[in-house]
């Protein structure tokens, strides 16, 4: 064991130094890899500043060829407008001066190589032009709207250039004003076309862009980037350029360059996207250049020269790759030696640890604390280790070569699926199982010991056997008969305990009854409070009724006497109306007065606000209280008539009784109705001396009542707001600035979706 511990505490040193030596060669992989990136980057800045001396030479030549060439022609308007031939056809317009003129212009083009000649008249007509014969003739052609010539026409000679709208070729326009005396009678104007300065230097090793001062490319020697802009342009700018027909119909796009870095002060890279056919297929393709520019003051231009760095960086990308894959090659050529040299350690190694390798499986079998048997291809004892003789309390010896069976019996539930051994082995050959694992008893002593059995085939080099190991299961037999009694005993906990919470839960139901049975009964018990307190005004409300009936039939009856049918016809009739007033009277009351649940529906505020005026009418008349309400706005709420009816009755009788304990104060009373976002709200306003601080904090508490002794049961705001909320709304109290205190009932406004889901509330609530 020490040996084999010593030889896992080497394994250790040299695994950890083997990782050291890793991190090591990973360290110098990456500064190689960093020296082979750099040593790039400054071999590809040299040749760039080397492209950048030559690429500098060039441009300055392509600016002076370009400038020398466009100078030769600034003058030829100056020399047309002095021509005597010109000034003759501007003056007399005759045809045949016209036409001389037209072929001594073409002459003047075949030998100044200029692009077009014309004569222009004070209007911006053409009357002559170098191209008179060709189809797209400027004769004829009106050119006011060119800034050459408003420039010419003022006498100041004239620059432009733009896109021909006859011809459709870029160009460069000089103009000069042709005099007679001192008048201006028309305009020379000379056109050199920059086509043949972007075929001469097309077939050189860089590209070049001739830039207006909108930074847009007016001549290159790449076609498709014509028209391009370098940088952004305004909207404003745009539209400037579009308005003076500058470009005649062209969309000005922008060139796509992805990458720009200044390289040094006179140069940068750029880096342009490109659409490439290859194969007939089109790419998309990145390509690099150096950038140098120059101004062209005579044109007040600026010209660019974009030199490419196509070959600069593959020379430096086949540079970096030989040079890593010399590294590369190198460190696999090391790496193989290295590890050659570790398989060879490490097969000396297998060979030492195989060796102690067996001597500790030869200690762990011997020591642990499961029992293990071999047994060999018949299914036979082969060898035991010292834990099944402990566990069976006896020597083994005499069962090497029996079968398992003699000292290992399963239980009944795995016999009846396996019924024989022959069956068992079975089910680990037949079937392939590779690890079966049964509960028995080891049967070899006097007394069974309950063990759990694995078995496992094992595939050695030579021959088949199997592993079995047993574990004493002793304790955890006695474990399980003991969770099952704890088991069974809490079944009866919880069934014992169910049945006290159902019969707890229906002495619950009954008691949520009797509570809404007495909800219904105070609200019951507060209408007839208010009933009984308006008894004396409902008295005199049918008492005079009453006395008009008896005078009036008194009357009719002396009528009938004397023959009068009509006048007592008369009587009768206001005796039947004075009937009917009273039966509304007593219907209300009676409609007032009966038990019933919240059933939600379309109710109309004004209905409901009359209804309860007609009972607390009498009272309001009795007392000489003012009533003040507003027009009818035709706000329709979800609830219950009655039931508001009877919150506007509890809200109008505390009015009156705050209005009477405040004697000093106008009696007045006033009912508004509004409209918040989809909630109708009632406000009732007294004129009374307002409500207290501790007042406000319980006013809807039950049983609190602010008024004098005797004169209320505290319950008639508390049932109120539980109407209110029962209907889907809010009651609230407030003290007025101008005084007295206003309750505000606030209720949904009326929605036939909403209608029934709150119905079904109310009755639940109240």
């Amino acid at each position: 064991m020490s040996a084999l511990k010593d030889k896992y505490a080497f394994n250790m040193r040299w695994l950890f130094s083997s990782r050291q030596l890793i991190w090591l060669y990973l360290g110098v992989f990456l500064v190689v890899v960093l020296l082979i990136w750099k040593g790039g980057e400054a071999l590809r800045n040299q040749q760039i500043k080397a492209l950048r001396i030559d690429s500098f030479e060039q441009l300055n030549q392509l600016a002076s060829v370009l400038e020398s060439a466009i100078a030769k022609y600034q003058h030829m308007p100056t020399l047309l407008a002095s021509n005597d031939r010109v000034k003759k056809a501007l003056r007399d317009g005759l045809e045949s001066d016209i036409n001389q003129l037209n072929r001594e212009l073409e002459q003047i083009n075949r030998i100044t190589e200029a692009s077009d000649s014309y004569i222009l008249n004070t209007d911006g007509l053409t009357i002559a032009a170098s191209n008179y014969r060709e189809e797209a003739s400027f004769v004829g052609g009106n050119f006011s709207f060119r800034p050459y010539f408003k420039e010419a026409i003022q006498g100041k000679p004239g620059r432009y250039y733009a896109l021909g709208t006859t011809s459709n070729r870029r160009g460069y326009y000089f103009s000069y004003p042709v005099y007679d005396g001192s008048s201006i009678i028309g305009i020379a104007v000379v056109k050199v076309d920059l086509t043949q300065f972007e075929k001469r230097f097309a077939s050189q090793n860089y590209e070049f862009l001739l830039l207006d001062p909108d930074n847009i490319v007016f001549s290159s020697s790449r076609p498709h980037w014509l028209y391009r802009v370098l940088g952004e342009l305004s909207h404003i700018e745009l539209q400037r350029i579009a308005d003076s027909q500058r470009y005649f119909g062209q969309s000005i796009e922008k060139l796509a360059i992805v990458y720009q870095k200044p390289f040094d002060e006179k140069s940068q890279i750029v880096d342009v996207l490109e659409n490439t056919v290859t194969n007939g297929t089109e790419e998309l393709q990145r390509l690099s250049f150096l950038r140098m520019s120059r101004p062209i003051r005579l044109l007040d231009f600026q010209i660019s020269i974009l030199a490419p760095l196509k070959i600069i960086n593959e020379e430096i990308s086949l540079w970096r790759a030989i040079f890593a894959g010399g590294v590369t090659i190198t460190a696999l050529l090391f790496g193989l030696a290295m590890l050659r040299r570790r398989m060879l350690r490490e097969r000396s190694d297998a060979n030492e640890m195989t060796r102690h390798n067996q001597a500790y499986i030869r200690e762990v079998i011997q020591n642990t604390q499961a029992g293990l048997v071999t047994l060999d291809e018949h299914h036979k004892i082969e060898s035991f280790n010292p834990a099944v003789e402990r566990l069976v309390g006896r020597p083994l010896a005499p069962l090497v070569g029996q079968p398992l069976g003699r000292l290992f019996q399963p239980d009944e539930q795995d016999a009846s699926s396996l019924s024989s051994h022959a069956d068992f082995w079975d089910a680990t050959n037949d079937l392939g199982i590779k690890v079966l694992t049964r509960e028995g008893h080891l049967c070899y002593s006097n007394q069974a010991v309950p063990v759990e059995m694995t078995l496992c085939k094992m595939q050695l080099p030579n021959r088949l056997s199997y592993l079995v190991t047993f574990h004493d299961m002793t304790e955890r037999k006695r474990y399980e008969q003991d969770i099952t009694q704890a088991r069974i005993e809490l079944e009866a906990r919880v069934k014992e305990r169910t049945v006290e919470l159902e019969g707890a839960n229906i002495r619950l139901r009954h008691e949520i009854e009797e509570h809404k049975g007495t909800q219904r009964e105070l609200i019951q018990t507060a209408k007839l409070a208010v009933l009984g307190q308006l008894s004396a005004g409902l008295n005199h409300e049918l008492n005079q009724p009453l006395t008009a009936i008896r005078a009036f039939a008194g009357n009719g009856l002396k009528f009938l006497d004397r023959g009068q049918y009509e006048q007592a016809h008369t009587n009768l009739q206001h005796i039947s109306q004075l009937g009917h007033h009273m039966g509304d009277i007593i219907a209300r009351f009676k409609v007032f007065a009966r038990k019933g649940d919240v059933h939600q529906g379309p109710i109309a505020v004004q209905t409901a606000i009359m209804g309860a005026l007609k009972i607390m009418g009498p009272r309001y008349k009795e007392v000489g209280i003012e009533l003040q309400v507003t027009e009818d706005q035709g706000f329709i709420v979800n609830g219950d008539m009655v039931f508001l009816e009877q919150v506007l009755v509890n809200l109008l009788a505390n009015a009156a009784d705050a209005i009477l304990e405040a004697s000093d104060n106008p009696k007045c009373v006033c009912i508004e109705q509004t409209c918040e976002e989809n909630h109708i709200v009632i406000c009732v306003q007294d004129s009374g001396n307002g409500l207290s601080d501790d007042a406000i904090r319980h006013l809807f508490e039950p049983f609190f009542t602010s008024k004098s002794s005797g004169l209320g049961l505290g319950l008639g705001l508390s049932i109120s707001q539980r109407i209110v909320e029962a209907m889907g709304g809010q009651i609230s109290a407030y003290n007025r600035d101008a005084g007295g205190a206003e309750f505000c009932v606030r209720l949904p406004r009326f929605n036939h979706q909403s209608s029934q889901s709150l119905s079904k509330e109310s009755k639940e609530e109240i």
